[in-house]
Parts: C-alpha cells; sequence; structure tokens
C-alpha cells in the first residue's frame, strides 16, 4: 500500500510540472558558477519540465545557454574538461579570470556552431554604460546567431577592469557592463530553507518564474569558495548544487 502511495504522489509530482510552463530567471554565480550549474543540471536531469523560457544574468547567462543547449549537465568533469576544456590542474581566480571568460566564449562558439539556432526562450540582461551616472538595464532577447548570442552573455558577465581592463566592454558600438551591478536585476532570496523562507514560484502570466541562484538554499559561502576556483573546488561546488536541488526542490514546488 505505502510502495502505491509513493507511486501517485511521484506521478502527481511529474504532472505537476509538466503541466506548468516556466521562467528559469538565473541569476549572477561569481566563481560560485558550478554551484548554479549543480542545481540546472539536477533539474534537466530529473524533472520533465517540457516548456520553459531561460533569463540569464552575469554567470547565470551562460547557465542558460548550456541549459539550452546541453542535453544533460549531469556530470561535473564533462562540463569542467569537454564543455569547458580545463584541467584537473587549472585554477582560476580574479586575476586571471578574463582569460577563462574569453577562452570559454571561443569554445563554446565552436561547439554550439552546428546547432539549429533560434532566438526562443531565451533572454540575457546586461547593464548598458552611457555615463558615469547614466546606466541602463538592457535585456537581449533577439540574436542574429550563435556567436551574437554567446557574446551577448559575455556582455551581461563583464566585470570592469576584471573582465578586461577598461570600464565596459564594447559590443556593436554600445558599452555594457555586468547585468547584476544594476540594482534593478538583484535576484531574490527566496527558498532559503534553512531559514524557514520558503515561497513558490511567482505566477507571471500563467507561467511559474523561478528564481535560480547561488543562495537560493540558503548556503553561507567564505571568501575562498567566491574569489577562487579549482577542479577540486569546482567538483564540491557542483556536487552541492545537486544535492541541495535534490533535497529541496519538491518542496517550492
Amino acid at each position: 500500500m505505502k510502495i502505491y502511495i509513493n507511486i501517485l504522489l511521484y506521478s502527481f509530482y511529474i504532472y505537476y510540472v509538466i503541466a506548468y510552463n516556466y521562467i528559469f530567471n538565473i541569476g549572477s554565480t561569481g566563481l560560485l558558477l558550478p554551484y548554479s550549474l549543480g542545481i540546472i543540471g539536477y533539474i534537466k536531469k530529473n524533472v520533465d519540465i517540457q516548456n520553459y523560457e531561460l533569463i540569464g544574468t552575469s554567470g547565470g547567462a551562460y547557465c542558460s545557454l548550456l541549459y539550452k543547449f546541453e542535453n544533460d549537465l549531469s556530470n561535473h568533469d564533462l562540463i569542467w574538461k569537454n564543455i569547458f576544456k580545463l584541467t584537473e590542474k587549472t585554477k582560476i581566480d580574479l586575476h586571471n579570470l578574463h582569460k577563462f571568460q574569453k577562452a570559454t566564449n571561443n569554445i563554446l562558439i565552436n561547439r554550439y556552431n552546428d546547432k539549429y539556432f533560434d532566438n526562443k526562450n531565451i533572454k540575457i540582461i546586461a547593464t548598458k554604460y552611457n555615463s558615469i551616472i547614466n546606466k541602463e538595464r538592457i535585456v537581449f532577447d533577439n540574436f542574429d546567431n550563435i556567436n551574437d548570442l554567446i557574446y551577448k552573455c559575455y556582455c551581461s558577465s563583464y566585470i570592469p577592469y576584471v573582465s578586461g581592463n577598461s570600464l565596459y566592454y564594447k559590443y556593436k558600438n554600445n558599452k555594457y557592463y555586468d547585468g547584476a551591478f544594476n540594482k534593478e536585476n538583484k535576484i531574490k532570496k527566496n527558498y532559503i530553507i534553512n531559514e524557514k523562507i520558503i515561497n513558490e514560484p511567482i505566477s507571471v502570466n500563467n507561467k511559474k518564474l523561478l528564481y535560480i541562484n547561488c543562495n537560493m538554499w540558503g548556503r553561507k559561502w567564505n571568501n575562498i569558495e567566491k574569489h577562487y576556483l579549482d577542479y577540486n573546488t569546482s567538483k564540491k561546488l557542483f556536487n552541492n548544487g545537486w544535492e541541495d536541488t535534490d533535497k529541496y526542490f519538491k518542496k517550492i514546488l
């Protein structure tokens, strides 16, 4: 009888997820990127969400890109070694982050160059620099090709004087930098389970808006985790993101 009830509840859960369209709003990651990849990797692998939209900001822009084009994001080593082309000796910090970002752009362009491309279901958030006192939130929702999409992800994640030697990245005669620097783009800290705050996704035009970010499950990060990344740290972060999502995801649905 207990087994029957469990099967019935699981079937209801799967139906519930399929029955709704979802908007994944994937926020800034910094060097905690593997944790967010663990979250979306779990969702992609274990939850049958057939109709969804993606909104990506900063590192979340690249997470959105991978979610759109990769069939499986469940294996950390395949992501680290096959997608990003890194080795077990790779070390990334704020001093060499610009090299990682530029290399990643070229790698992803080559990886997805032959993929069928469309403008559907993805938006990228960046901050447009007009002057020191004038900046504006930009929503990219139209892309000429895969190159254009990837470089708009770069616009969204360009950290002034870290991603390059200037305040902004100039693309198609406009100046952009990290979308997370705009107060309008601050991701709400919903679903902080450890602090007992559990909010179900917000409804927007009959779609469920789900905020995904490295703070969503209430983990506390130390300075090393925030500012340094190597193979072992990345694998730990990825596994933490996967395990936290496995533990808590159903609670917000």
